[in-house]
């Protein structure tokens, strides 16, 4: 039993325990009040999981497990998925042995390699890494503990299996997505790095004498690790397994949904709006020219990308921190100058003309340009990078999910008839 398996025997029971007393105390004592508008507007700002991974403070930022990102920066994504796991940061030995046990995993089964080779080559990057995903569910050990005698009690440790193949196997089957059908470049053969954004960086064709990209990769590696467990993409995941679909099946839902143009897309739509802005000006703008040229862009009631968040009320940290690196290996670079003046220039404005409830600068007002900084221009691939590194919160969300015995989502529906009707009823009573 690896040294993470047995500290999480030890605190399931316990995470158990706090549950039922909360529901026996607690259980019939209202946690949201619902609006008709947020019926009708995506449940925004509706508590409807709990989730404690991660939680993101509107002052404060992306918190994980309590502790806040910026203090993380400097981790392994490996130390990050043992903490979301566990609730703890692992000691030396810890840690250790659970990169040995990845990398031991780190051999992608044949038959992957030929699905994605029959696949047609202008297919997108998300579409062959969501069909290798759902082909892996041939490995699937949660798949053969449901259908055997696995008491329900002890069905987590087989989702543990399965996320660790997948976090030893997603890093290498994107890389092979890259090479072969962006890069047209034979994949690069397995990696035998200890660390998980490494060999991601190895299956991407990256040198190791490239240290700026491994260190950019492993930073954008744990600012996108996970975002609490409500939205869209992480929550397709949360239903799917909801039905006691295996990991595979719900890390390849979250995939389709993060491939939505409303969702994984904010940092390519980023980056070809600092484009839009070099071609404009023929370069990088000055700081009154460009703020004259998004209050025009306001005025006509065009969105500015890469600003606003539905929780935060301040900077988001991780842009902070993903400026902060390109400040450091990229200041002259033209789109981080033009990235770094919008983050100047527009919270202001966005201020003044008083629609935006988060004028503040985002995560995917960054992340893109820093990638296209690295050579990596290839656009449509940026959500494979997004879903490599989300699948490592999705995957220790689901062991939790299963180690507390979440049931399926079922909420309830309403016809506009009926609502129409029992606000017609309340209006008469008053």
């Amino acid at each position: 039993m690896s040294a993470l398996q047995q500290l999480l025997a030890q605190k399931i029971p316990q995470w158990r325990d706090e549950q039922k007393r909360m529901l026996a105390q607690f259980g019939q004592q209202n946690v949201s009040d619902v609006s008709l508008a947020q019926l009708m507007r995506g449940m925004r700002g509706v508590s409807a999981v709990i989730c404690d991974t991660s939680y993101v403070d509107p002052q404060k930022g992306l918190l994980i497990r309590d502790l806040p990102l910026t203090k993380l920066m400097d981790r392994s994504a490996e130390e990050l998925f043992f903490l979301m796991c566990a609730g703890q940061l692992p000691d030396a030995a810890q840690l250790s042995d659970l990169q040995q046990d990845i990398l031991r995993r780190t051999e992608v089964p044949a038959y992957v390699w030929r699905v994605l080779d029959s696949l047609p080559e202008n297919l997108h990057p998300m579409t062959m890494l969501s069909i290798a995903t759902l082909s892996m569910r041939n490995e699937s050990a949660f798949d053969r503990a449901t259908a055997g005698n696995t008491a329900k009690s002890d069905l987590w440790q087989p989702m543990l299996e399965d996320a660790l193949n997948l976090i030893a196997w997603l890093p290498l089957i994107a890389g092979k997505i890259y090479q072969k059908y962006l890069k047209k470049q034979p994949p690069m053969p397995a990696s035998k790095q200890s660390d998980f954004s490494d060999r991601f960086a190895d299956a991407l064709g990256f040198s190791a004498d490239d240290q700026p990209f491994r260190a950019f990769l492993h930073r954008f590696i744990i600012v996108h690790c996970d975002h609490e467990g409500a939205n869209a993409s992480v929550l397709t995941s949360r239903v799917v397994h909801s039905t006691q679909s295996d990991l595979y099946y719900s890390l390849s839902g979250a995939m389709n949904c993060l491939a939505g143009p409303l969702h994984g897309l904010a940092n390519q739509t980023s980056v070809r709006f600092v484009m839009e802005i070099q071609r404009e000006f023929g370069g990088i703008p000055t700081e009154k020219a460009l703020s004259d040229w998004i209050w025009q862009r306001l005025n006509n009631g065009l969105v500015i990308p890469g600003f606003g968040h539905a929780v935060l009320r301040d900077v988001d940290p991780r842009y902070q921190a993903l400026l902060d690196f390109g400040e450091q290996v990229c200041p002259d670079d033209a789109l981080f100058r033009i990235t770094a003046m919008l983050g100047e220039v527009v919270p202001p404005l966005l201020q003044k003309q008083g629609k935006a409830a988060s004028p503040y600068p985002n995560i995917d007002g960054i992340s893109g340009t820093l990638l296209y900084h690295f050579g990596m221009t290839e656009l449509e691939f940026y959500t494979v990078m997004f879903s490599v590194a989300q699948s490592i919160g999705i995957s220790a969300q689901l062991i939790l999910m299963r180690a507390l015995h979440t049931p399926i989502f079922r909420p309830k529906s309403v016809t506009t008839a009926l609502l129409q009707q029992q606000f017609a009823t309340n209006s008469q009573k008053r």
